[in-house]
């Protein structure tokens, strides 16, 4: 049954989401996304392989819901600072220092920055131990940098079961590599 489907409440997911998409309970809306729903975990299984070493669902809801609100938000914030003067802007570059740790983390942090308009991780460490992020407009680098890690990495701790820690370590020379 697992080799048939890998994964089968994303196959439920993406069936449910064809559904919606076609607005429509026709049988044949019903079989297409019935196939939908299993050739694309069939074809994606080796992704899955990672495991996500979710330890705190309820976290993890929060997290959606701060991070929906964030992206709301900052659509507001970045339209009045696009629309107003281009000289008002104060582009940073910074490099943040990480305390969460795993691939999958990152990478959820990496997006999350980058889904948040006016912010843009731009590259991860090799040691994946800081992610440089670009932010449109920041007053102060040290603030936007304990604003990451208060609202987004911290979450991203307890989300995964790994120690929260309050540290706000940052390099401000976007020319040093790390």
């Amino acid at each position: 049954m697992r080799r048939f489907l890998p994964q089968p409440v994303l196959s439920l997911a993406l069936l449910i989401t064809w559904l919606v998409l076609n607005n429509s309970v026709a049988p044949g809306s019903i079989v297409m996304g019935a196939i939908v729903g299993l050739v694309v975990p069939w074809i994606t299984h080796r992704f899955w392989e990672i495991g996500a070493g979710i330890k705190d669902f309820t976290a993890l809801l929060g997290y959606m819901g701060v991070v929906l609100v964030d992206i709301i938000h900052a659509n507001f914030v970045v339209a009045r600072q696009v629309l107003g003067p281009n000289r008002a802007l104060n582009s940073q570059l910074f490099e943040l220092e990480l305390d969460l740790q795993g691939a999958l983390p990152i990478s959820i942090l990496a997006a999350t920055i980058t889904l948040t308009p006016g912010t843009v991780s731009c590259r991860v460490s090799a040691d994946q131990r800081s992610l440089w992020v670009h932010a449109l407009h920041a007053d102060d680098r040290d603030e936007e940098i304990l604003g990451i890690k208060q609202r987004y990495e911290a979450r991203l701790q307890r989300i995964f079961g790994q120690p929260v820690t309050a540290g706000s370590n940052a390099t401000s020379n976007p020319g040093a590599e790390s």
